[in-house]
């Protein structure tokens, strides 16, 4: 196992290639894309080294120093005087497994099917093309998920989740303020569960719509362009609807929240 302390910058190929990436760092920029080469470039631009180790089809980019105590940890995090910050960007080959963890820091992960775990506190996260299971968690970080297939995890408490195109077969979104948009095709034997406690739900599904709804509130409103409406109760509201021969399956459940279904653009329409 090679291991490297990069104080400047680093750039290299990682002989053996890689099959597991594991990032683990507080602020800066994170990119994770598909190559002909495993490749890593790192720089840093303040705070302790960053920390590379590579070898035996593992990659392992850390900032500050993975190997030290809780509590040393800490100290370094917050007792330096100096803002951990850094600059890491990778390919490696489809099948590779993805695990990011940052504080603030951007991530951009695209082209795996190895499977993708990512967590973070503040920093946004775009995602493109994976497939595999696929799981998110943010505290007030974005998520922007483009044509993801298979299983899609995700988990805010108040950052907005977009999931856009493909046919993900299932996803499970859970927020507490947070906005929740989906807009892709849905698998006809796909299921996608949605819960929030304030944040609004839309879904906007292209071509003909099959599906059926099962959703629960305490005040939100409903509107749909495929008809439907609450079923009032004192203290709750619920709805059971379906659109076409039913097919997938949508289940909302929200305190305050709003739900909207909306009729996309027919595929292959300009």
């Amino acid at each position: 196992m090679n291991d490297e302390r990069v104080q400047d910058s680093l750039s290299i190929d990682l002989e053996g290639g890689v099959d597991r990436i594991i990032v683990s760092i507080v602020a800066g920029e994170v990119t994770v894309t598909t190559g002909e080469r495993a490749h890593v470039d790192v720089r840093r631009e303040s705070g302790d080294e960053v920390h590379v180790r590579h070898g035996e089809g593992l990659l392992h980019v850390a900032q500050p120093d993975p190997t030290s105590s809780g509590f040393d940890r800490i100290l370094s995090l917050f007792g330096s005087g100096r803002r951990q910050r850094c600059t890491v960007a990778i390919t490696a080959p489809p099948t590779a497994k993805i695990d990011i963890s940052t504080v603030s820091a951007t991530i951009v992960a695209s082209g795996f099917d190895g499977g993708s775990k990512i967590k973070t506190v503040s920093g946004d996260v775009t995602l493109s093309q994976l497939s595999g299971k696929v799981d998110v968690k943010t505290v007030s970080g974005d998520v922007d998920a483009k044509d993801v297939g298979e299983e899609l995890k995700l988990k805010s408490v108040s950052g907005d989740l977009t999931v856009v195109d493909g046919s993900c077969r299932r996803v499970d979104s859970k927020s507490v303020s947070g906005d929740v948009i989906l807009d892709l095709d849905l698998d006809p034997t796909g299921s996608y569960d949605v819960t929030t406690v304030s944040g609004n739900v839309a879904l906007r599904a292209k071509g003909e719509l099959n599906l059926t709804v099962d959703a629960k509130s305490i005040s939100g409103s409903f509107m749909s362009d495929f008809g439907g409406d609450w079923h009032r109760e004192p203290g709750r509201r619920s709805l059971h609807h379906t659109i076409g021969n039913g097919g997938a399956r949508l289940w909302v459940k929200t305190v305050s929240g709003d739900l909207r279904l909306i009729r996309g653009r027919e595929i292959g329409a300009a």
